[in-house]
């Protein structure tokens, strides 16, 4: 049985949930908003590389209470999809600037202004339009091709017969093909005040490594526990999003 099956957020449909993100992100920031926020969020960047100097991806989002994000919100308050993005193209090689991404999307994808960060498809825009390909599973399909892969056994001939083939290829093909991963969640699973949290995972060697997790960028086996580990196993996942070049 799923063991979020009596939980409040299992009853929340994620296809709800990602049309709420899609309706409530088609309104900007105003152009004179946003060109301000860039100035003092360019100021305040420069501020962070040096406090932060020795870390490559953004692991510390409390720390980005100087930079502004929507109508009347910090960064260090609804950033995480865009730290999450961030760091996802850090990973896959490029060096992007932060306050710009930021102004970009206060322009197209921030949710009810920054009340609610921004909008999963905004991000998945953003990089398919810089050249990446993008895979995605919801909740129930990412758990659907998860239960046929079974990470305390090594997956040889013999043990594929008693998977779902096309499932553990998905899978597979997941994890082979993709280079860096976002994903969305709820923080706490069993209520929806404790709100959403987006971050990015990436690959190690043969491990997988959660940044910006309020949890010291944790280290996991496989992508399936990375994402199942969030806060200790009460989280619940609503959408992750494989980014792999092309």
């Amino acid at each position: 049985m799923d063991k979020h099956a009596f939980t409040i957020t299992y009853y929340i449909k994620n296809a709800l949930v990602l049309l709420f993100y899609r309706v409530f992100s088609l309104i900007p920031v105003s152009r004179r908003i946003r060109e301000e926020h860039l100035k003092r969020n360019n100021i305040a960047w420069e501020s962070y590389k040096t406090r932060f100097s020795k870390d490559i991806y953004i692991e510390h989002q409390p720390a980005l209470s100087e930079f502004s994000y929507g109508s009347r919100y910090g960064a260090d308050y609804n950033s995480c999809e865009v730290v999450a993005l961030y760091n996802a193209l850090v990973a896959m090689g490029n060096k992007p600037d932060f306050p710009t991404l930021l102004e970009r999307f206060e322009h197209k994808g921030i949710t009810c202004l920054g009340a609610f960060g921004t909008s999963p498809f905004a991000l998945i825009k953003y990089m398919k339009s810089i050249g990446y390909n993008i895979i995605c599973y919801t909740y129930k399909n990412w758990m659907r091709i998860c239960s046929s892969y079974n990470d305390s056994i090594e997956i040889t001939d013999f043990t594929k017969e008693y998977v779902n083939s096309k499932d553990y290829n998905q899978y597979n093909d997941f994890i082979n093909k993709c280079n860096s991963y976002i994903f969305m969640s709820y923080n706490n699973a069993h209520t929806i005040r404790d709100m959403i949290h987006t971050m990015c995972v990436t690959k190690e060697g043969k491990y997988y490594r959660t940044h910006n997790d309020y949890e010291g960028a944790k280290c996991y086996p496989t992508l399936k526990a990375a994402v199942d580990g969030y806060k200790d196993g009460r989280s619940r996942m609503i959408l992750i999003i494989g980014i792999k070049k092309i």
